[in-house]
């Protein structure tokens, strides 16, 4: 049985070698994909002007949403609070903002 975790990551503007280094949580093959990229059609998304924001996007069966989020949280480095995931779970109607700050942490000085 599955259970897909559809997801929208904001990426800032780190580039193609952060979204390769998210993508090491994932098995090979199976992680997000840029919306820039050529294995999408150019410019499918809708507007009249292309995104001027790094997006990727990505269904997934089985997410572990708390390890990913773990994973961002280490590859984001200090700029992490800087980094957005939506995510919407399967059985759910909408999709919910998760929290990438960890707010247990001691804050910068």
């Amino acid at each position: 049985m599955s259970i897909v975790t559809n997801a929208i990551l904001h990426y800032g503007s780190y580039g193609d070698e952060f979204l390769r280094r998210v993508n090491e949580f994932f098995p090979a093959g199976a992680g997000f994909v840029s919306v820039t990229s050529d294995r999408l059609p150019y410019k499918w998304y809708g507007g009249t002007k292309a995104l001027e924001c790094d997006l990727a996007i990505g269904a997934f069966n089985h997410l572990d949403l708390t390890g990913l989020i773990e994973h961002l949280r280490k590859v984001g480095g200090p700029f992490a609070d800087e980094l957005q995931l939506m995510v919407k779970e399967q059985e759910q109607n909408r999709f919910r903002m998760m929290n990438i700050i960890d707010e247990s942490a001691e804050a910068p000085v």
